[in-house]
């Protein structure tokens, strides 16, 4: 089956063009464009004048795509921007008759559930390689993964258990507003930001965390997988990647320490010197550190010393979803 899925984000607009069949999924095209949608959105609750122009001109390049491919079933999917903002109804049905797509908003735990059902579907099963290979690793203390989805608005977690067949359905997830672009405009005032605002920032993800997150919950996860454009970038940065190679992306390991140095690194830097490094994808230079932020505190929430990288994430969800035969 052939599905069109876009995913209208805070910070980016995303497309995914695939070819979907006995629950596998091949990519025919997928593009990435930074809008930045969310921009003031977070103090305004209404969408900017220009960020909605610089949308609508990445959507009208898109639905020359869509209507190439022809796909039998398609979603535009918007996420948190279009849950805060007062006039985002009017914006969705403009972007959804754009493109030829149904348009709609996803529910931030719908979010989640579909970011955890997509990494999976792209993540191979460390245990499982082990045990294929004669390893015969004993069953885990710590048999859940975390999927963890850093947007431009809100932060997506979701913990659970692979699935011996069929799609993974994880058993607690959260939507948390504490995105990057909303911890940039909210905490970071300064560029870079001083002492006191990244306390306040810190502060603040990890208070929501606390009340998100059950004790018992941390307690289960053995295993993290980060998606979307702050864990990527880190990637890219760490591999000096000066053409951005999915292949090299995908499924890498982020450690701790990869993290803390990164983090280090960028907050001593103003956002326009972040740009000038390798592997900074333009339009992240200026959330990039609030990301590693998110990422650092989810890693220290769930005591995880590193993390996986995966390239698959809510856009594979949804397809997988719209493919299905009982969607």
């Amino acid at each position: 089956m052939k599905v069109a899925v876009i995913d209208v984000g805070t910070n980016s607009v995303r497309l995914l063009l695939a070819q979907v069949a006995g629950g596998r999924l091949r990519d025919v095209r997928r593009e990435t464009t930074v809008t930045r949608l969310g921009a003031g959105v977070d103090r305004r609750r209404r969408l900017d004048a220009a960020a909605v122009a610089r949308t609508r001109a990445c959507l009208s390049g898109y639905a020359t795509h869509v209507a190439g491919f022809g796909p039998e079933t398609g979603l535009l999917a918007a996420t948190s921007v279009l849950r805060d903002a007062a006039d985002g109804a009017g914006f969705l049905a403009e972007a959804g008759t754009l493109v030829g797509l149904p348009a709609r908003v996803l529910r931030g735990e719908e979010e989640a559930a579909l970011s955890f059902a997509g990494a999976l579907s792209g993540v191979e099963d460390r245990g499982g390689e082990e045990q294929a290979a004669g390893g015969g690793r004993p069953a885990s203390p710590r048999p859940d993964t975390v999927v963890i989805d850093i947007g431009g608005g809100s932060l997506e977690l979701a913990v659970g258990r692979r699935a011996a067949s069929g799609p993974a359905a994880p058993s607690f997830v959260c939507s948390l507003d504490v995105g990057v672009v909303r911890l940039t405009e909210r905490f970071f005032a300064a560029d870079p930001p001083d002492e006191a605002q990244w306390d306040a920032a810190r502060d603040f993800v990890r208070a929501a965390l606390d009340e998100a997150l059950p004790p018992g919950l941390r307690a289960t996860v053995g295993e993290g997988i980060g998606l979307a454009g702050t864990f990527t970038t880190l990637v890219a940065h760490k591999l000096a990647l000066r053409v951005y190679d999915r292949s090299a992306v995908h499924g890498h390991v982020l450690t701790s320490a990869d993290l803390s140095a990164a983090q280090a690194e960028f907050r001593r830097l103003t956002s326009a010197e972040r740009g000038r490094l390798i592997g900074i994808q333009p339009g992240r230079e200026d959330v990039i550190l609030a990301g590693t932020l998110l990422a650092s505190e989810v890693c220290r929430a769930f005591g995880l010393d590193e993390v996986r990288v995966s390239e698959a994430d809510i856009l594979d969800g949804l397809a997988l979803s719209l493919a299905s035969p009982d969607s």
